[in-house]
């Protein structure tokens, strides 16, 4: 309860700053839609019951998958370096069925077992910051015809577990929404003065925590925990709106 209020006060919050901003301020509007390749480290899959015990499924390895996601905001007047932006996004951590090596507390010995993980996840970046370095300037293109930029915010990571093989209780299904980091570095290059194409190389950040009931061999709450840094390649189409 008190993670979901937590969560809830930062949304309202972030919608409070970037709607507080006069408009009379505005210099720019823009909105991208982008796809791209996302590549996750290895990470371990930590069990842990009410009943005392801990399992960790260590050195999962992560699919290599694709991104899509769109994102829209504004550039500063007078400060035209300065953005802000909200980013929405999709894409999916897998790990597929694999040998791996199970630690447990207590006396338990590392033993090894066959385990399936899918989360697909839906993210929401808050750019707090956003910076462009505004290039090659002229008549027709005032803010830069070439523009590097860097973001960085928080983001909230929402995960789904379906039925995962030899990892969970059987018949449940787990949600989560977590709080977690996106930072991106990429650069604009616009063919008119409202049309771009972009290329970037972003990085994610959060950890999911999935709630279970299970009955065997005893009644107990389990709580699987993972952390998730991603590298993704991303390219798009960028509109401007001066």
């Amino acid at each position: 309860m008190l993670h979901d209020l937590k969560v809830g006060v930062l949304i309202v919050g972030l919608m409070i700053l970037l709607l507080l901003v006069p408009l009379e301020v505005f210099a720019e509007w823009y909105a991208d839609v982008y796809t791209g390749a996302v590549f996750t480290n290895k990470t371990d899959l930590t069990i842990s019951s009410s009943l005392g015990s801990t399992t960790t499924f260590q050195d999962l390895h992560v699919n290599n998958s694709w991104t899509a996601g769109g994102r829209g905001g504004y550039w500063v007047d007078q400060l035209d370096w300065l953005g802000f932006g909200l980013d929405m996004f999709f894409f999916h951590v897998k790990a597929p069925s694999q040998a791996v090596s199970v630690t447990g507390s207590g006396p338990t010995a590392t033993s090894s077992t066959l385990a399936d993980w899918s989360l697909p996840v839906f993210g929401v970046g808050f750019d707090v910051l956003r910076l462009r370095a505004p290039l090659l300037r002229s008549e027709e293109f005032t803010h830069g015809r070439l523009q590097p930029f860097l973001s960085a915010g928080p983001a909230l990571f929402v995960t789904f577990a379906g039925q995962n093989r030899n990892v969970q209780p059987q018949g449940q299904h787990g949600t989560d929404v977590a709080l977690g980091a996106k930072a991106e570095a990429g650069v604009t290059f616009l063919l008119t003065k409202t049309v771009g194409l972009f290329t970037e190389y972003r990085f994610t950040h959060f950890t999911s925590n999935l709630s279970y009931q299970n009955t065997t061999p005893s009644p107990a709450t389990e709580i699987y925990k993972a952390t998730y840094d991603s590298h993704q390649i991303i390219g798009g189409i960028s509109f401007s709106f001066p």
